[in-house]
């Protein structure tokens, strides 16, 4: 009975990981839901391919949840173009210009720093925010740490705004905004420690829907008779 106990656990942690459970998940396959059955994500005039969530300048995403003051943001998005201040994460309903951007060819948080080197044109780049109860935000692209502050203004506070992602503020008359694409969003309601963050994975491929698996098993019992029915047929 232990053992079975011990195995349980090892099971539960192996499929919520060790970062914890998301407490929103938008994969964005041709859809704005919340896989994990939370509120839908506003869109602006963008559109969809099978996989991500393409948009012009000003027609990102509003996500209609309030992510508070502790929080992580994971997620993998793509500027066509690294052009002057770009926003990517807007935090007090698009009425102050702080936030997070890239501006010309590096990552920044204005007004705060500039951090690394982006990727070239039209590449992909997985960003992840987290900021804990003691204020303190660490921005990490792909897994790894860029740059960190403590926060104590409140600059990426959401408290309670919504997320506006790829929208411009009207401080600066929106005017600081580009295209792109999105892969995914994911949000949690704490902090991950680097550790999490660098083992954090893609959300995996959605699995075959009930009549889609039907269709499948019927499908291979029905080459499975056919076959049968051929080795009949070629018997003496």
């Amino acid at each position: 009975m232990k053992k079975m106990r011990i195995l349980q656990i090892a099971v539960l942690l192996a499929v919520s990981g060790a970062a914890g459970a998301a407490d929103h998940l938008y994969e964005l396959n041709s859809s704005l839901a919340d896989t994990l059955g939370g509120p839908a994500l506003v869109d602006h005039g963008g559109i969809f391919n099978d996989t991500s969530y393409i948009f012009g300048k000003n027609e990102g995403l509003t996500l209609p949840d309030q992510l508070g003051g502790v929080y992580t943001i994971d997620m993998v998005m793509t500027f066509d173009t690294h052009n002057g201040w770009q926003k990517i994460i807007d935090f007090n309903g698009l009425a102050s210009d702080a936030g997070m951007y890239t501006y010309g060819s590096q990552w920044n948080f204005f007004p705060v720093s500039g951090y690394t080197a982006t990727p070239a044109d039209g590449e992909p780049a997985r960003l992840t925010l987290t900021r804990d109860a003691s204020s303190n935000l660490s921005i990490y692209v792909n897994g790894s740490l860029i740059g960190a502050f403590n926060d104590a203004g409140g600059l990426a506070n959401f408290g309670t705004n919504s997320a506006n992602f790829f929208i411009d503020d009207h401080a600066t008359g929106q005017n600081e905004a580009t295209s792109g694409n999105v892969d995914y969003i994911r949000t949690f309601d704490h902090a991950l420690t680097a550790d999490e963050v660098g083992r954090l994975e893609a959300p995996a491929a959605p699995v075959p829907e009930p009549p889609s698996i039907a269709m499948l098993g019927a499908g291979l019992g029905l080459l499975v008779f056919l076959r049968r029915r051929t080795r009949t047929a070629r018997k003496p």
